[in-house]
């Protein structure tokens, strides 16, 4: 990533700050709606199929549109249907294999706006509680003694933003196995350890981190504006195909990573899950080798974790956790460190019920 990083500073680096918007940041707000793995998907509610209803989620480097940073604003039907300025959906590149537009553009925007958050609050006590996700996701951050210069908390800040933007995403394809509803009715089980969400969401990380990093003063908009151009960029750098390209690589792998048989919400839409969570991630298309990164540590090798963490408290209701060991169950709060346990559960028992097994 080190020649992609630099190409991408010098790029963003004469990008404009502009003083011009007074928009209060928010939370961003939720996820995007956008795609299960595979084409021409179709639907069901309940045991009705829904007529007319097939999902268009492939697209060309340039149907994506513009991002807008996710402050609910964007209404779920506009974003599903493509109406909006942002499109997202799923595009194929040779370096860095199926790429989800939605996931890139969630983890950039939390890594904005944890960023802030982290400028203020690095080395002081404090905590917050983000929106509910099965269980409540709380930021805090850890009292030290050490002063920082400018340069130093800004580079720990972007460092720090990154890595739990990126958590969030893990604990989110966590939450949606387990049964995590973000849009009233609709079952996200067919997303869970999709095989293209933790390496988009990585990307995402990675892109605003280096934004971030060029222009630590930059605007809601403009980092907005900044992101159209990083995203273009590092999809020219993964050599991005066109959309029939990447229709006909999801369509060969119909039977093998996804089923066209089933109807969404069907779980099993998607066959093929990836349960690795970790910091160093590959493309799990053959032949796709383009290796991302997220570092755990600052630059003099301090846990960035003893500084700034993410837990998952429980509320009164965990019936959805009520499958696993009780050991785990009865635990109030989990750590990152947990997570490849709990996606080891998954794993397992989508093994054991898999139709296809």
């Amino acid at each position: 990533m080190k020649k992609t990083a630099l190409l991408l500073l010098a790029f963003l680096s004469g990008f404009a700050h502009s003083n011009t918007s007074l928009i209060p940041l928010k939370a961003p707000v939720g996820v995007r709606p956008c795609c299960a793995f595979g084409v021409d998907l179709k639907a069901q509610v309940g045991r009705v199929p829904v007529p007319f209803f097939s999902l268009e989620n492939v697209l060309n480097a340039n149907d994506i549109g513009t991002h807008q940073y996710n402050d609910g604003s964007e209404s779920i039907s506009g974003s599903l249907l493509g109406l909006g300025e942002e499109v997202n959906g799923l595009l194929f590149t040779k370096d860095g294999g199926f790429i989800d537009t939605a996931h890139v553009r969630d983890t950039a925007d939390y890594t904005y706006y944890l960023f802030q958050l982290n400028r203020k609050n690095l080395g002081n006590a404090n905590t917050i509680d983000l929106p509910t996700e099965l269980r409540i996701r709380r930021i805090t951050w850890h009292k030290h003694s050490t002063v920082l210069s400018e340069k130093e908390r800004i580079q720990r800040s972007a460092d720090a933003a990154a890595l739990m933007a990126f958590r969030l995403a893990q604990w989110h394809e966590i939450g949606q196995w387990f049964g995590m509803v973000s849009v009233s009715g609709f079952k996200e089980l067919a997303s869970a350890f999709s095989s293209e969400d933790l390496y988009s969401n990585m990307l995402g990380a990675t892109l605003a981190r280096t934004i971030l990093l060029a222009n630590p003063e930059i605007d809601q908009i403009s980092f907005s504006r900044a992101m159209d151009g990083a995203f273009q960029q590092i999809l020219s750098m993964l050599n991005v195909q066109p959309k029939s390209i990447t229709r006909e690589k999801i369509q060969q792998l119909d039977g093998i990573w996804w089923d066209s048989s089933k109807r969404l919400p069907d779980k099993w839409v998607v066959i093929f899950r990836d349960y690795h969570l970790a910091l160093n991630l590959v493309p799990n298309y053959s032949g796709s080798t383009k290796q991302l990164s997220l570092t755990d540590r600052f630059t003099d090798q301090e846990p960035i974790e003893q500084w700034v963490s993410l837990s998952l408290v429980a509320e009164k209701m965990e019936n959805h956790f009520n499958s696993l060991p009780t050991e785990l169950k009865n635990r109030t709060t989990w750590q990152p460190s947990d997570f490849q346990t709990l996606a080891d559960f998954a794993k397992l028992h989508d093994a054991q019920h898999n139709p296809l097994n």
